[in-house]
């Protein structure tokens, strides 16, 4: 235990150290810049990016050259066009050519792969450090101050270990694998007496955790939530407030470092000052990070669907995170349909629901219903899953209870779950 707790103690040390005051201090200075200097650093920053990319990194140079860039043609962010837009593919297949500093001075990090095998990309000390830096102003900015009590789910103990309690930076982590009724008492005793002032969750698990204890009568009193690393979906933010007396605030962001979105009092999302540049297509983001020297993802295609609430001058709100596009159902005539959490928007009485669809024009519905569900609640979900797939869909229903959902081996949940071959 001693030697965990010094273990803890030189990680934080690190982690919120001096580098990470100055950088901290530097998005602050940002955040209060006007939007015309913003744009003008951010064109500076993404000139700086794709220079230092064609110098020191044997892919790029390549692949400008490929294309009749060479290390002056880009001037400024309206030349982005010239340059083409590199995929997830291009990235597993030539990470080590990617990198712009030597492997000895970075280190591997991973997606989570929640679409196939799990990308590696590489991060150094530096970039680290401003995640961290651009994480906790955005957790500051909504009353987060290192050494509040937090309560952490988000899949960071292994499946032997139920809690543990890091002194050093005052965060009591709780496993999301054992997330089920029959231990749910455990997890309100632990938190209860623990009275945290932040809850950090996956949007899953602590759906899941809200599920359970509103099912028991059971409530707590945590002021602020912060959900990252899935898409957050209205039903689930209800209960989770409800019950947790809570209010969340969701963060978007991505394992390659390049892209950040994070979401205010008005429920809107916005980018973070320098953190990145975000092109907005309707099927998916055009993507370039500003963190990443060592290992510079530039135009990085990305499969996410965003909702816009407005675009000027480069610098946009988002309305919403929907999700992959690969979170469609498939129809018997080929067509995919996407956004079903819209089906569940306005529905009553259920507490989480999952779509598991194993054949083409066929899905069936798991819900988790409150005590008050009745059959007039489920036909009201049915027709709206109408309204999206068409009368022709095969729907069956389902009643589960939370141990019934399908989940990712960190303990996450998917709305839709495709078997399909």
């Amino acid at each position: 235990m001693a030697v965990q707790l010094i273990k803890d103690l030189i990680a934080y040390k690190i982690k919120f150290g001096r580098a990470f005051e100055r950088e901290l201090r530097r998005i602050i200075e940002l955040d209060q810049m006007s939007k015309n200097e913003i744009l003008e650093l951010k064109s500076q920053e993404f000139v700086k990016q794709y220079r230092n990319a064609y110098s020191n990194s044997p892919f790029y140079k390549e692949l400008y050259q490929k294309h009749a860039c060479n290390l002056n043609s880009i001037q400024d962010l309206s030349d982005i066009r010239k340059l083409p837009v590199i995929s997830k593919v291009d990235v597993r297949t030539n990470a080590k050519q990617i990198l712009a500093k030597s492997r000895l001075c970075v280190f591997k990090a991973y997606s989570s792969g929640t679409t196939g095998t799990p990308l590696q990309v590489y991060r150094d000390f530096s970039s680290t450090i401003k995640e961290y830096a651009y994480g906790h102003f955005f957790q500051q900015m909504h009353g987060y101050h290192l050494g509040d009590r937090v309560v952490s789910l988000r899949g960071t103990l292994n499946r032997n270990t139920f809690s543990y309690f890091d002194k050093s930076n005052n965060v009591l982590y709780l496993s999301s694998y054992h997330l089920k009724s029959d231990r749910i008492e455990e997890y309100y005793k632990l938190i209860k007496d623990f009275k945290p002032k932040v809850i950090k969750a996956y949007p899953s698990s602590m759906h899941i955790l809200a599920t359970e204890l509103h099912q028991k009568g059971l409530s707590l009193d945590i002021p602020i939530g912060f959900t990252s690393s899935e898409v957050l979906h209205g039903f689930q933010k209800e209960i989770v407030e409800k019950t947790l007396h809570t209010k969340v605030y969701d963060w978007y962001g991505n394992a390659e470092q390049t892209v950040a979105l994070g979401q205010f009092e008005d429920e809107l999302y916005r980018e973070f000052p320098l953190y990145s540049h975000t092109e907005f297509e309707d099927d998916h983001l055009i993507t370039t990070s500003f963190i990443n020297s060592a290992f510079p993802l530039i135009r990085y295609r990305v499969d996410d669907v965003v909702k816009l609430a407005s675009c000027s001058n480069g610098l946009c709100v988002i309305k919403k995170i929907e999700g992959r596009d690969d979170d469609y159902i498939i129809l018997k005539n080929g067509q995919k349909i996407g956004r079903l959490d819209l089906a569940f928007k306005q529905a009553r009485e259920i507490l989480a629901a999952q779509i598991i669809q194993e054949q083409p024009g066929e899905i069936q519905v798991n819900l988790i219903p409150d005590k008050k569900f009745a059959l007039k609640n489920q036909n009201e979900i049915e027709n709206n899953l109408r309204d999206l797939l068409g009368a022709e869909c095969q729907i069956r229903f389902k009643k589960i209870e939370t141990g019934g959902l399908i989940r990712t081996e960190k303990g996450k949940f998917n709305l839709v779950v495709s078997k399909l071959k």
